[in-house]
């Protein structure tokens, strides 16, 4: 049976533990084959990740390199024995004269154990470029894929190494004989020094072979290939039949690409310049990848939230990376001002709890001379007897000396002395303290809230000073909140939602639960609260 021929972005599952990777083109032209075996963060995990000819085979045997030296290549990949911290193998290639658009009949060719052939990928209308990957190995729930890619830059086998953190040394000789470089500015295309009608690609470093016709951009001119364009209408802007379809796959192959550095290393340097260097080269407009990477780019800050949250305490500095990496993103999307009111709201309810608690009034409240008052909201005290549960609505008063729930039947006052401590627990406040008079549990209308100006009056109460760095020990450590973010895959586990996340744990915290990983998983807030209903 013949097997279909993938387009460029498409992909197939490979269902054996061992493939061989043929990249073969007709005579007349020289490819050098290499593969490289990339981590998380797009980026090889040392130089022997990378196989080239110089350097046949990578440091765990998992990849294997052999030519014919005429028309064809072989790359033989042992999926079983790629490394776990692998996630997937690149196949590429480069000349050292000539480029891509020249080499005819170029074709990937996977085949499996006994020859059988599992995927193909003919490249077609390839750009006069050094280098270009041809596609991957990429794993995905368990199993191993095959993506076709088809994409390159002008920049030969060192460029190729040097954009997957494979380190390249240079030549004395060439940089002796290298012209002066233009001053250091972004990497993208700019009218060459040498011929006002080219532009000319720039690598951040120095100017490349690389030139395409300057073309100014119109409503009926394409300024990408000098084609005409759709008529506009209804104020959507006009567009170019042959490139929609070529900027379609760089964005699909991009944007997979672009998740896995947000994953691995948010927008940090070089990675992420990098990532918009490859698409200005594309000649995509960056507002397309914007647009491209707006689900990743909302998931990555719903995850710093999440994070930021689970030790318990916002930070200044926590406020000035959520804004760091919305200015680095570009992304423009309602959904990021409620997440920066969220984070506003926690660094002043943090504040609050750290002692620095407002003050209220009240013209109907009895209060002795010494006595401020802190807090007076609507509450229902809920406690468990023997004859099963009591809910007695009333006010809760909260000052400097106690306090204090005024309800139906018997109040209570506790004095600060009295309390251990106030914590907000699944849409209530828990009051824990020495005596059962006053202690207990209160639904409030915003137990956030009613939680720090609890927090804060005991503290200043107790004269507790805040030590920096100090955490509640519910709080959940960086490691452990990285591996159950993976292992939930950044979702709610019982609704799948990915917003409004939470490290809830499985077992409370108040009833012995363990802040491990084995005992937390990720909730939405609609979803937690169900959970203390059900408690």
């Amino acid at each position: 049976m013949t097997t279909a021929a993938l387009a460029r972005g498409a992909n197939t599952t490979i269902d054996e533990t061992a493939v061989t990777a043929l990249v073969a083109w007709r005579s007349g032209a020289t490819v050098d084959a290499c593969a490289l075996l990339v981590g998380e963060g797009g980026k090889v995990r040392g130089d022997a990740d990378f196989v080239f000819y110089n350097q046949p085979q990578d440091g765990s045997g998992a990849v294997r390199l052999s030519t014919d030296g005429v028309g064809a290549a072989t790359l033989a990949v042992d999926l079983a024995r790629v490394p776990a911290d692998v996630s997937s193998v690149v196949v590429a290639g480069s000349m050292d004269t000539g480029t891509f658009d020249g080499v005819p009949g170029l074709e990937v060719t996977v085949k499996g154990r006994r020859g059988q052939v599992v995927a193909r990928f003919p490249l077609r209308d390839v750009e006069p470029v050094t280098a270009v990957v041809f596609g991957e190995f990429y794993r995905r729930q368990g199993r191993w894929k095959f993506r076709a890619i088809g994409q390159g830059w002008d920049s030969g086998l060192e460029g190729l190494a040097t954009a997957y953190g494979v380190t390249v040394e240079a030549d004395p000789a060439e940089d002796a004989a290298a012209p002066a470089a233009t001053p250091a500015v972004r990497a993208d295309w700019y009218v060459a020094p040498d011929n006002p009608s080219l532009l000319r690609w720039w690598n951040g470093t120095e100017w490349s072979v690389q030139t395409v016709p300057l073309i100014h951009d119109t409503p009926t001119v394409c300024g990408r290939c000098g084609g005409p364009k759709y008529r506009s209408y209804a104020g959507v802007p006009s567009a170019c039949r042959r490139c929609e379809p070529e900027i379609a796959n760089v964005l699909n192959v991009w944007r997979t690409r672009a998740a896995r550095v947000l994953a691995a290393t948010g927008t940090a340097e070089p990675a992420w310049s990098q990532l918009w260097a490859e698409l200005r080269y594309h000649r995509v407009r960056e507002e397309a990848g914007r647009e491209a990477l707006r689900p990743a780019a909302l998931h990555h800050l719903h995850q710093l939230l999440t994070f930021a949250f689970a030790d318990g305490v916002i930070e200044q500095h926590e406020m000035d990376a959520f804004d760091d990496a919305v200015r680095a993103l570009g992304v423009v999307d309602p959904a990021i001002s409620q997440l920066r009111r969220r984070l506003r709201r926690g660094l002043e309810l943090g504040l609050i709890s750290g002692g620095d608690v407002p003050r209220a009034t009240s013209s109907t409240l009895h209060l002795d001379a010494d006595e401020i008052l802190h807090l007076d909201v609507p509450a229902t005290r809920v406690r468990q007897l023997a004859s099963g549960t009591r809910r007695n609505s009333g006010r809760l008063i909260v000052t400097n000396t106690k306090l204090r729930f005024v309800g139906e039947g018997a109040g209570a006052d506790l004095a600060w002395s009295k309390v251990i401590e106030a914590r907000p627990e699944y849409g209530t406040v828990v009051v824990a303290a020495t005596t059962s008079r006053g202690g207990g549990t209160y639904e409030v209308g915003d137990p956030e809230y009613v939680a720090a100006v609890l927090t804060g009056v005991l503290k200043v109460a107790k004269r507790i000073a805040t030590v920096p760095g100090q955490r509640d020990s519910r709080s959940v450590p960086p490691a452990i909140r990285a591996e159950v973010w993976r292992r939930d895959g950044g979702a709610c586990v019982e609704c799948q939602a990915t917003e409004y996340l939470e490290f809830d744990h499985v077992i409370p915290w108040s009833r012995g639960g363990a802040t491990s990983v084995g005992n937390l998983q990720l909730l939405c807030r609609r979803c937690n609260l169900a959970k203390g209903a059900r408690i």
